[in-house]
């Protein structure tokens, strides 16, 4: 057989487009995990808004964040977690420890490591991070 006229590929062609193929995916795979947690966040980001209108909401009827027994009140179904439906990301819970009656702070804890860590939300709409490595507007959005 002639070896110019030989058809097909080395091994070494082959394995340049192996690597090549790999290098992209893993490129691809670290953008779309990025997307996910972001897409994650934004979801926590709204429930935790509308719970802290549910707060308010109670707050104008009841002058106080408190229930009727002066113990921390809990979050209707549907706002214990984010996404409300499915598999939940994020945990959302009024923080602990809170006693006052006229304010509160929310916050929506990752169940799987987030380099924001917990949001968090006060009666004052001020945002906040805790255990984070990541800068608040990054986190928080714009």
């Amino acid at each position: 057989m002639d070896r110019h006229c030989a058809r097909g590929f080395t091994l070494m062609e082959l394995m340049a487009v192996v690597a090549i193929v790999a290098i992209l995916s893993s490129m691809a795979l670290s953008s779309y995990s990025q997307h996910v947690r972001r897409s994650e966040r934004i979801a926590a980001r709204a429930v935790l808004l509308e719970a802290a209108s549910w707060m308010e909401r109670r707050f104008s009827v009841q002058h106080s964040y408190l229930g009727a027994d002066g113990q921390i009140p809990v979050l209707p179904a549907g706002l214990d977690q984010s996404p409300r439906s499915g598999t939940a990301k994020y945990v959302i819970s009024l923080a602990t420890g809170q006693t006052q009656a006229t304010s509160y702070e929310l916050r929506a804890t990752p169940i799987r490591a987030d380099a924001c860590g917990a949001l968090t939300l006060d009666h004052t709409g001020a945002r906040g991070l805790i255990g984070n490595t990541a800068p608040l507007a990054e986190c928080w959005g714009r």
